[in-house]
């Protein structure tokens, strides 16, 4: 959460880059103001404390999906125990099922014995087959499952992330707006060290913002 990309778009109404020289009732060039962004990141103690809160509430909140995370992770693991404990069973059950099937009617020849021989082979691969569709089938609905629970994650991280932005935002705003009504300054313009607007003349309200916002 850095105040240096919010500090960029504050103030829709008083950032008024273009023209820099706007003319008033009389005619006479607009009063410009500025402040250095980075500066207001570094010491304004309002606009700190709410970062600090926004990190200590996304940390609480990333925290807390991921204690979710594992407790779904854990029911997901469960869960496949369980399937394939079921599997397990269903092949023991055919297995005791053929097997008395066999020992009820032995075969007689050896062509007899290789047909059955064949018949449990084939079930065998049936088996597995199902077992091994059960199984893809669990691993697409636990993958289809995480993805939402990922993607919900990041829309409450962000939602969380921006609620605390906006609040930073409006500080600074009603900060920058009340100095420049006091100061009857028309123009308000970020002139931070990597985006120099104001070369030269102005009204630096830096530390107006500073003292407004410790």
């Amino acid at each position: 959460m850095k105040l240096s990309k919010l500090a960029r778009g504050v103030g829709a109404a008083l950032l008024l880059a273009t023209p820099l020289w706007i003319a008033g009732c009389d005619d006479k060039p607009a009063v410009i103001g500025y402040y250095n962004a980075d500066r207001i990141e570094r010491e304004a103690g309002q606009l700190k404390a709410l970062q600090e809160e926004g990190t200590a509430k996304l940390k609480e909140k990333q925290t807390e999906l991921e204690g979710k995370m594992k407790e779904k992770q854990a029911a997901l693991e469960t869960k496949f125990q369980q399937k394939q404990s079921e599997i397990e069973a269903k092949f023991q059950a055919k297995e005791d099922e053929f097997n008395q099937k066999v020992q009820a009617n032995p075969p007689t020849s050896q062509e007899e014995s290789d047909r059955l021989q064949a018949e449990a082979d084939e079930l065998g691969q049936t088996l597995q087959k199902e077992a091994e569709t059960e199984m893809q089938k669990l691993h697409e609905e636990a993958a289809a499952e995480a993805q939402r629970i990922q993607q919900e994650a990041r829309i409450q991280m962000q939602g969380l992330q921006t609620q605390y932005q906006m609040q930073m935002r409006q500080k600074l705003d009603n900060a920058v707006d009340e100095i420049a009504r006091a100061k009857k300054i028309d123009v308000v313009m970020d002139n931070s060290i990597m985006q120099k607007t104001v070369l030269s003349g102005g009204v630096d309200i830096t530390e107006d913002l500073l003292e407004k916002l410790k």
